[in-house]
């Protein structure tokens, strides 16, 4: 089995390097490299969406979690989901034109330059992150699967260079040709090794007399669990890849199909993760929770297994392409180009792709520090929801000053930093405090707004 395993892997990492040779020719400038020329059409619109929050969170992360917590995992992704339709609501605000590269340019449309880089700063920390957790779920899946023949950390070191490299050579069209592939094995090995799995072993119906494993809160209360749909209801509002997604649509409406198509895709396909994980922790109840995926292809045959693995792989890469290429646009038009006054094009392009290795380089690095999947991503990002607060208020308050929205970024990384120093975050989640304290700064700022226009 495991050269079998091994044959379709390398196949399918061969698919993935020939598409992104393809491709290099498509993005022979910094535009086409960064937005692929702003001419994607709905469907790469939406594979590209439902890679984003198809991913190592959504598949490993979500198996995990259902694992430890039962279905109230579901929680999380449910966010994402309300976020989604906001998102297309809103995207005529949110992209205001053609010149949108990045949540630099949201912010700095409403504040000044200095609220807009901190802002950056802070998305670009969560977009390096997410990238980690898809390596590390390419690990865990790896090492789980070609146990004795390939480590954790050669399973992530793999998982790293594969998709780094196929953006290097093709940019944001590469993620989008290479998604297609993503989404569509995702779907039909996901369905098939998790139907498999869940009508062959009866555990549904044996977890279902479990104490909290069906209970729309779980073991988690209702609080927690509402404050991680809360948390990443936050995070994709306004997060760097859906922007970059929406700014490669040849048209607004063409923007607005496919994050509403995209999100529609992965919905099914996160459920089903979420299921697979219950199943796992009545099959193997003392594994490694992170393991609760990959240990299923344990009990499926060959022919299905093959499939099953590559759906658990490919999300983690089609994931963690739209962040990389969303950072990369993030760093090279709002800091590396504006601070070495690059203007020439070909010289941005290959610094484009340089950043673009680089941050895939410094994604594999933290990957060591990762423990639990689902837990840490809420933690970091309360970064973006404090973005997605100073950008909703100054959509409501045109005249509130920058340096309001200022103090708000710079509290929340205060008190995220105070969180894990004095181990608070273990019994408030952070999001609550950096909350609070933004209503208070912006409504003061509100205020005085107020005043001086009476």
């Amino acid at each position: 089995m495991k050269g079998l395993y091994l044959f379709s892997i390398f196949g399918y990492i061969g698919i993935l390097w020939l598409i992104g040779i393809y491709v290099t020719r498509k993005s022979s400038s910094t535009e086409a490299y960064l937005v692929a020329s702003r001419s994607l059409s709905v469907p790469f619109l939406s594979v590209l969406i439902a890679g984003i929050w198809v991913g190592g969170v959504s598949i490993v992360g979500m198996a995990q979690g259902s694992y430890i917590h039962g279905i109230s995992a579901l929680w999380l992704q449910a966010g994402v989901w309300v976020a989604m339709c906001v998102t297309s609501l809103l995207l005529g605000r949110i992209l205001k034109g053609k010149n949108t590269y990045s949540i630099l340019d949201v912010v700095e449309n409403i504040y000044d330059k200095k609220t807009a880089k901190l802002a950056g700063i802070l998305q670009l920390m969560f977009s390096v992150w997410v990238i980690t957790m898809q390596i590390v779920g390419g690990g865990a899946i790896l090492s789980v699967i070609l146990n004795g023949q390939l480590s954790f950390r050669e399973g992530m070191l793999l998982t790293a260079i594969v998709f780094t490299l196929y953006n290097v050579m093709g940019g944001f069209v590469a993620t989008a040709y290479t998604n297609l592939v993503h989404i569509g094995v995702t779907i039909f090995g996901i369905f098939l090794g998790g139907f498999y799995v869940v009508f062959n072993t009866g555990a549904l119906s044996q977890m279902a007399n479990h104490t909290y494993y069906f209970k729309p809160f779980g073991d988690l209360g209702a609080v927690q669990a509402l404050s991680w749909a809360y948390i990443n209801f936050t995070l994709g509002v306004l997060a760097q890849p859906v922007i970059n997604t929406a700014s490669s649509a040849k048209t607004l409406e063409e923007g607005r199909k496919g994050i509403l198509i995209g999100n529609l895709i992965g919905i099914p396909v996160v459920i089903m993760a979420a299921l697979c994980g219950i199943v796992a922790r009545y099959v193997f109840p003392d594994i490694p929770s992170i393991s609760a995926l990959p240990a299923l292809l344990n009990i499926v045959p060959p022919f299905i297994a093959v499939f099953f693995l590559i759906s658990m792989w490919a999300p983690l890469m089609s994931s963690g392409s739209p962040f990389l290429m969303g950072a990369t646009t993030l760093a090279v038009k709002g800091y590396i180009a504006p601070a070495l006054s690059l203007r020439n094009d070909r010289t941005l392009l290959y610094v484009s792709r340089f950043t673009t290795l680089a941050i895939g380089a410094v994604s594999l690095l933290l990957g060591f520090f990762v423990k639990e999947i689902l837990r840490e991503v809420t933690w970091i990002a309360v970064l973006l929801s404090a973005i997605v607060y100073i950008v909703f208020i100054g959509w409501a308050w045109k005249q509130v000053h920058s340096l309001y929205a200022f103090l708000s970024l710079l509290g929340t990384v205060a008190i995220l930093m105070f969180s894990f120093i004095f181990g608070s975050y273990k019994v408030l989640h952070p999001v609550w405090p950096v909350t609070l304290y933004i209503f208070i700064v912006m409504g003061i700022g509100v205020m005085e707004a107020r005043k001086a226009d009476a």
